[in-house]
This record gives C-alpha cells, sequence and structure tokens, in this order.
C-alpha cells in the first residue's frame, strides 16, 4: 500500500482528546492532525518523536492532514487502523495470503441486518468472514492488542464466534503495523474479558490470523505471519 504522495514530517507535540494531535512541523510551523486510532495508542504518542502526516488535500475537512506513522526508538509504526483494512484487503487481491487465495471479495460488508463486516470473501464451497484489527503496542518483542478497554473488539469476536457456528469461515487478523515483534498475545493486563471472548472464538472455530507489515515512510505491506500464543 504505497502513499498517494509523500508524507510531511514534524514532531509530535501532544495527542489528547483521542483523535487529535497537535505537530510541530519542520518548517517551523504547528497544525493539528487527524487521530484515527481510537485506541490508548500505549508507547505510540509519547511528545517529541517523529511523526508523518498524510495530506488529504480536502479543504473542506476540519483537520486535512492524517497521523499515519511515528517512530519509536527507529521503528517506524503504523497509526492509521484504515490503513490495516487497505493493507489487508491488497494483499488478498494480490494472493500473498495463501489460505485465503480462490475467493471472491467483498468490502466492508454488511451480515445480517446490522453487522459490519470488514471482508466477505466468497466461494462456492464456502464463505469467509475476516475482521481486520490494527496492532501498534509492543513490549519486549511481544505485540499487544488490545491497549484498551473497549467494547468494540470484544463484539467483534462475538460476531465471528456466532459465524462460524453457522458453519463458515470466520477470521479475526490481526496487522501488527510494526516490525520489531517476533509474538502476538492478547493484552490480559489490559482487559481480561477479551482474553476470554478471543479464547471462546478460537474454541468455536473462528481462525486467529496475525501478520506482521513493513513499514516504510513510502509504503506499507504485507511481511511475514507472526506466531501467537493465547495462553
Amino acid at each position: 500500500m504505497k502513499f498517494a504522495a509523500p508524507l510531511i514530517s514534524g514532531t509530535l507535540i501532544k495527542r489528547y482528546r483521542r483523535s487529535l494531535a497537535d505537530v510541530k512541523l519542520d518548517n517551523g510551523s504547528i497544525v493539528t492532525a487527524h487521530s484515527p486510532s481510537l485506541g490508548s495508542m500505549a508507547g505510540c504518542s509519547d511528545a517529541g518523536r517523529t511523526v508523518l502526516l498524510s495530506d488529504s488535500g480536502d479543504t473542506s475537512r476540519r483537520h486535512p492532514l492524517t497521523w499515519e506513522l511515528i517512530d519509536v526508538d527507529g521503528t517506524w509504526v503504523g497509526v492509521n487502523p484504515g490503513m490495516a483494512r487497505k493493507i489487508v484487503r491488497e494483499a488478498i487481491m494480490d494472493g500473498a495470503i495463501s489460505s485465503l487465495r480462490n475467493y471472491e471479495m467483498q468490502s466492508e460488508a454488511t451480515y445480517g441486518k446490522t453487522r459490519k463486516i470488514d471482508l466477505i470473501l466468497q466461494s462456492m464451497e464456502q464463505n469467509c468472514f475476516i475482521n481486520i484489527h490494527n496492532v501498534t503496542w509492543v513490549q519486549e518483542g511481544v505485540a499487544l492488542f488490545p491497549d484498551a478497554v473497549s467494547e468494540s473488539p470484544k463484539k467483534s469476536l462475538y460476531e465471528l464466534t456466532e459465524i462460524a457456528g453457522q458453519g463458515h469461515r470466520a477470521v479475526a487478523f490481526f496487522l501488527v503495523q510494526r516490525g520489531d515483534c517476533e509474538i502476538f498475545k492478547p493484552a490480559e493486563q489490559i482487559d481480561r474479558d477479551y482474553l476470554k471472548a478471543i479464547l471462546k472464538a478460537q474454541s468455536a472455530g473462528v481462525e486467529i490470523t496475525v501478520y506482521r507489515a513493513a513499514v516504510t515512510p513510502h509504503e506499507i505491506t504485507l511481511g511475514v505471519p507472526l506466531p501467537h500464543s493465547l495462553e
């Protein structure tokens, strides 16, 4: 997934209201950018770090700049969850994920009356329902999710669990948008109920798929699969 235009470099001043970030650009001006992640961004929102912003070019937006990347001790981290969905979708279309080949794709589809599913893959034999989660928090080489207590990630697992119970393929796909990790684990120390939900989902047949992304200031692409531990 290549960025449409060169990103704008600056230094993070602060993140606030979960959705806003003040940044001092390299030219000295101070701007407010949209912060698309609704999590706590643990370890990825320290003032003084280098950040990269994209410019939507949409003058009707109150904050046309969007925070995309942050440099954490020499590692670029992708903090835009919307990019995770685009990266996974692109990788599936390119056949880069062997377990998800030979399907036709719908994106951001609705299942049932109101349930939003990030991707629905269709085939003659079996449909596959995928929800995608962006992971940015790493401690001592371990990628952790979630980084804040929230009902939305648990709801996603409950829905996939129900879908798997109906005989469909269901995949909880975790994309770690940074390269300095070797394994993925649920963040039990943040939300023990999430750990219970993911264990129940796996027991019901939900597939837990984790990949690491290759992140640079120019593009973000799907990297290698990561092992995971639910213990």
